[in-house]
């Protein structure tokens, strides 16, 4: 319930800001947010002078692209002018023509007076105090700090009913980017209870504080001795950040704990980084005694767990 508040209250900040923002724009006519790219970059050129595209990309962090777009629009509008840099004639720079001048130095005034505005406000409401007591908090535990928290606050759960959709959005988009959905995969993502739960298996989700999956593994039971990793997936903007360690380690430990004597996988040795992964995780590559019920398999691995009694 305290993340929850706390995320709530940020939320809210954010929103008062950009209502606030809203209001005055809106109040002044402007038909546009002083904070749009096209806006900046015009403000960019009224403030700081002519400038190459790729200055202006660096400034304010736009892609070179998007600055091109920008630009061409603001030419048609006969805001902007480029022409060749006198000092080196290979370089083209932007500027404002007399027309740009004019309208960028209104709206450069506005956004004076907005950001007057919003000063005022948090002189008001104590933000000037806040940002110090900021400062502090992160001088005692620092941004890089404060963000392997936050990663590492991402739990690894026990599956439940509202993750099937995640657990097969996150599998399919691995398999589908090299491969085919076979009719096995499509079997267990229509009922991971029936295919995996049921019959003595397991499946874990990286899960974030608000409930949103971005990970899973799970354990199959081949039989009483030997159990099978499978279904690893990763969200690709979590990649990186040591979850899928963390999901394949949960699976060994539970079935070291359910005391099978080892874990196998079937995978395929285009899945450089996952290969990887697993012999890192103690997995080694051996030949498959059977055939495989997967097209896409090519590569067996086993990891020994040694023989465990199962808990009572």
């Amino acid at each position: 319930m305290a993340d929850q508040e706390k995320n709530s209250s940020h939320q809210a900040f954010t929103d008062r800001v950009r209502e606030t923002r809203a209001y005055y724009e809106q109040e002044a006519g402007l038909g546009k947010s002083l904070a749009s790219p096209r806006t900046r970059l015009g403000l960019e050129l009224y403030r700081g002078g002519p400038a190459s595209i790729v200055a202006l990309s660096e400034r304010l962090k736009i892609s070179h692209p998007a600055v091109v777009q920008i630009a061409r629009n603001l030419m048609a509008a006969e805001y902007v002018a480029d022409y060749r840099d006198r000092r080196d004639k290979r370089r083209r720079l932007l500027a404002l023509t007399n027309s740009g001048r004019y309208y960028f130095s209104g709206l450069s005034a506005h956004a004076e007076l907005e950001s007057d505005m919003l000063a005022n406000l948090a002189t008001a409401v104590g933000l000037p105090d806040l940002l110090v007591r900021w400062e502090q908090a992160i001088t005692a535990q620092s941004l890089s700090q404060r963000f392997e928290s936050a990663i590492s606050g991402i739990t690894i759960a026990p599956y439940r009913a509202e993750f099937k959709a995640s657990f097969e959005r996150l599998n399919r988009r691995w398999i589908e980017a090299s491969f085919e959905v076979e009719d096995r995969d499509q079997a267990v993502f229509d009922d991971p209870v029936a295919k995996i739960l049921t019959p003595g298996g397991t499946i874990f989700c990286a899960v974030t504080a608000g409930g949103q999956v971005v990970g899973t593994c799970a354990l199959l039971r081949q039989n009483p001795r030997r159990a099978e990793l499978a279904k690893m997936a990763v969200q690709e903007q979590f990649q990186g950040f040591g979850l899928g360690r963390r999901l394949g380690q949960a699976v060994i430990d539970y079935a070291e704990a359910a005391g099978f004597e080892d874990v196998v996988l079937e995978s395929n040795q285009r899945l450089k980084p996952a290969i990887s992964l697993y012999r890192s995780l103690g997995f080694i590559e051996e030949k498959a005694t059977v055939t495989s019920d997967y097209a896409r398999a090519d590569i067996f691995m086993v990891k020994s767990l040694g023989r465990v009694k199962p808990k009572v």
